[in-house]
């Protein structure tokens, strides 16, 4: 028996390289998943394999930056759940830019997806999480714990995140709603390959990053997903309100 079997769990990304993964390692587990996205192709494909392999997965495109999406997504979660036991709030996007060249549009977009989706969500999700209790997880980064240059935009969006959980945490305890955040550090994943893949630097770049943490290599998807499967459970039921650094160390040095 999977150490979420029966849960509904929701998560959002689904289609990223670390949604994706998040997907079939939930639902090994035994959860029933509702995935969400904006890449409806991608998520007809992870719909099918998981399909394939007996997985109880729902696939919906909704995008998460207004209350458009999150609507959908609600309606969504709706029609497939009676209830909601874990929200894994995945997604997001990444911009490196001077602090002085980054437009306000630019500005807006970074926290209208990485920031102000996850308080959309919350809102219209927690109402099928209050009669039971449950687990709310959101990926903010080891970009919201420590300062990079020309990452004004996602370290205040992260930043943020963080804080949010955190005070979210307070707020849903009446309710036996759980909310933590994690803070990767540079996971291999197509994300951060695309954002380097255009500088000149790329490679010193890249090495960077791997020298960056104490572990001396980048972080693997699996490895942040099993944090959040545990979050998820019921093994985790004494921790909230935390913002858990999964970073190699780089946030100690």
């Amino acid at each position: 028996m999977g150490r979420l079997e029966g849960k509904n769990v929701v998560i959002s990304g689904a289609t990223g390289g670390q949604g994706q993964v998040a997907c079939r390692m939930f639902g090994d587990e035994g959860a029933n998943v509702l995935g969400t996205d904006v890449d409806e192709h991608a998520g007809a494909a992870l719909s099918k394999e998981l399909g394939e392999k007996g997985h109880q997965f729902t696939f919906i495109a909704a995008d998460l930056s207004n209350n458009i999406g999150v609507d959908t997504l609600g309606a969504a979660v709706e029609e497939r759940f009676d209830r909601v036991d874990a929200v894994y709030n995945n997604h997001g996007i990444i911009l490196g830019k001077p602090l002085l060249e980054t437009t306000e549009a630019e500005w807006d977009k970074i926290h209208d997806i990485d920031l102000k989706s996850v308080f959309l969500i919350m809102k219209r999700l927690v109402p099928l999480m209050i009669e039971r209790g449950g687990s709310i997880i959101n990926v903010s980064s080891v970009g919201g714990l420590v300062a990079f240059a020309n990452m004004a935009a996602y370290g205040a969006a992260k930043g943020g995140l963080a804080m949010f959980s955190k005070v979210a945490a307070v707020d849903l305890a009446p309710h036996n709603i759980r909310v933590n955040a994690i803070c990767p550090g540079v996971i291999d994943t197509p994300m951060p390959r695309n954002f380097v893949s255009g500088l000149a630097e790329r490679d010193q770049i890249w090495k960077g990053f791997e020298q960056g943490h104490l572990t001396g290599r980048l972080g693997r998807s699996e490895e942040v997903v099993a944090l959040a499967i545990y979050l998820a459970s019921d093994e985790s039921t004494f921790m909230t309100g935390a913002a858990i650094p999964i970073d190699g160390g780089w946030s100690v040095q």
